[in-house]
């Protein structure tokens, strides 16, 4: 037991060091704010307080001991990783040696890497479970560090962080959700440490973090507000601010224009992403049946299409109900919806290069065609698309996590070449497990989104929000912008799925505890 933990201890020290913490004693230069921040917290820096206290050895250990006996246990119920369509593309992007694809090409570049290595599926999952967990450890560390939250929250948050079942199941895809979401821990606890104590390697971690995540994930694109919004409740010099700020961004315009080039390339338009277009007609669609379009006064380009528009909605007229299964994408899942025939009418692919190049192709008729629907109908699009995506938000659909391997027996080529599987039939304990298991997650997603409202509001109407610790009030309207972020990027730009959620309900879970027993101890006070 001893070993394990001094191995933990090691391994994990050398994170503290990169983000700046161990030495946090060391610091001669310190503003008054700082020094009553340190008072508040006791004299242990966060390398004491980690790997020193014997109450958190023991759940350091503990969590480590956890999560490997949880990871043998999950391989032996699933000896195979979880694939979707999104799983293929990333891997033909590696066989093809594609420059880019219909997803960023960050994910596949670390699909290559971990092959570098070995072929083996289960040590790829066991990397990106590994990640995963020691990006949660440092943000649970981190939390009741900084916050202090009682015992009983602790161990709610150490329950939920360490030993959730959707942390196995979100690694154990063949996508980019588990790496996505361990840098985007990392990069939000850079933040809340930044908003205690700032620091210069700290500015440089979230500047690399933010250019990566984008690479990996085009969410990421708006993490630049976030590190505005960060920056500008942080005690950062001014100079200091806008060079964090620029930092992060410049990181990001290499890979951004990399892409735009290759895409040129690849289909003669300049788009960063091919996707984009498809997204944007498919939001337009929704409205379609309830609204009147004059096919004149369409762009020329997109006459045709809206004529194959009317005649879909003639034959087929999807119900309410109908648009409703799919998160907000039934105009491209569904193969005879318009959109995928329209591409079919006009260019013919055999395999994943000159499918790219086909989508690419009617990606630019699609995003004229949607934004000419959206801003003539603005309300109309309002009621039958935001008010729809809304709704999903805040009830996710569980997508991936319902079924495993789209409850299918086999899996398709590319995945058989790169692990070299010998046939192409996969099995696990059962194909819906994971749905039944993850039944009640949109709702307690709902449920923390309705309390951390709730809470937040009675402060404000309460006129307590101003006399809250100016660290624990610049950290809640941190965690609230970023929140607000993800909801009108999701809503407006993207599919809502669980699995995108994930990382909004473990900072909504953490701060929604947080504020509750601040209201509680308040009421306390008062009665």
């Amino acid at each position: 037991m001893r070993k394990i933990g001094m191995i933990i201890e090691y391994g994990m020290a050398s994170l503290t060091d990169i983000f700046e913490f161990r030495n946090f004693h060391r610091d001669t230069k310190r503003d008054d704010s700082t020094s009553r921040n340190d008072s508040s917290l006791g004299k242990k820096n966060f390398y004491h307080f980690t790997f020193r206290e014997k109450k958190n050895r023991i759940y350091l250990v503990t969590a480590a001991i956890g999560a490997i006996i949880q990871f043998i246990i999950f391989k032996l119920l699933y000896p195979y990783p979880d694939f979707i369509s999104d799983s293929y593309s990333y891997i033909s992007t590696n066989l093809y040696h594609m420059d880019v694809n219909l997803w960023p090409i960050g994910y596949s570049k670390f699909l290559l890497y971990i092959h570098y290595i070995t072929h083996s599926d289960t040590f790829l999952i066991a990397v990106q479970y590994l990640l995963l967990e020691i990006s949660l450890a440092y943000f649970f560390f981190s939390f009741i560090y900084l916050y202090q939250p009682g015992k009983k929250n602790i161990s709610i948050l150490y329950l939920f962080f360490l030993f959730n079942p959707i942390f196995l199941y979100l690694s154990n895809a063949v996508l980019s959700d588990s790496l996505f979401a361990t840098l985007t821990i990392i990069f939000l606890t850079q933040f809340l440490w930044m908003l205690h104590r700032p620091r210069v390697l700290q500015l440089v971690t979230q500047g690399v973090i933010v250019g990566l995540a984008f690479t990996i994930r085009y969410t990421a694109i708006y993490y630049p507000l976030v590190v505005l919004v960060g920056l500008i409740l942080s005690r950062y010099r001014p100079i200091v601010k806008i060079t964090g700020f620029l930092l992060g961004i410049s990181l990001m315009l290499p890979f951004y224009f990399y892409t735009v080039q290759k895409t040129r390339n690849a289909t003669g338009t300049p788009e960063f992403s091919v996707f984009g277009g498809w997204q944007l007609a498919n939001n337009a669609l929704y409205m379609y049946d309830h609204i009147n379009v004059d096919s004149d006064k369409l762009p020329v380009e997109t006459r045709a299409l809206d004529k194959l528009t009317k005649q879909f909605f003639q034959k087929f007229n999807p119900s309410w109900e109908e648009l409703s299964t799919l998160p907000g994408t039934y105009f491209i899942k569904v193969p005879y919806a318009i959109l995928k025939p329209y591409m079919l009418l006009k260019y013919k692919f055999w395999d994943p290069p000159s499918q790219f190049h086909a989508w690419g192709m009617v990606s630019p008729i699609y995003n004229k065609y949607g934004y000419y629907l959206i801003s003539h109908h603005p309300v109309a699009f309002a009621r039958w698309y935001l008010l729809l995506n809304t709704k999903n938000y805040f009830l996710p659909h569980l997508e991936k996590f319902k079924t495993y391997n789209l409850e299918e027996d086999v899996i398709e080529d590319p995945a058989i070449k790169w692990f070299d599987y010998p046939t192409s039939e996969v099995h696990a304990v059962s194909k819906y497990l994971q749905g039944e298991l993850f039944y009640v997650y949109p709702i307690m997603f709902m449920i923390l989104n309705i309390f951390f409202i709730g809470h937040i509001c009675w402060f404000l109407l309460k006129s307590r929000f101003r006399k809250l610790e100016v660290f624990f009030r610049n950290s809640l309207i941190f965690v609230s912008l970023f929140l607000g972020f993800n909801f009108a990027f999701s809503v407006f730009a993207t599919p809502v799925v669980l699995r995108y959620q994930v990382i909004p309900m473990v900072i909504l879970l953490a701060f929604t505890l947080l504020l509750m027993e601040k209201v509680s101890k308040i009421n306390s006070q008062n009665f």
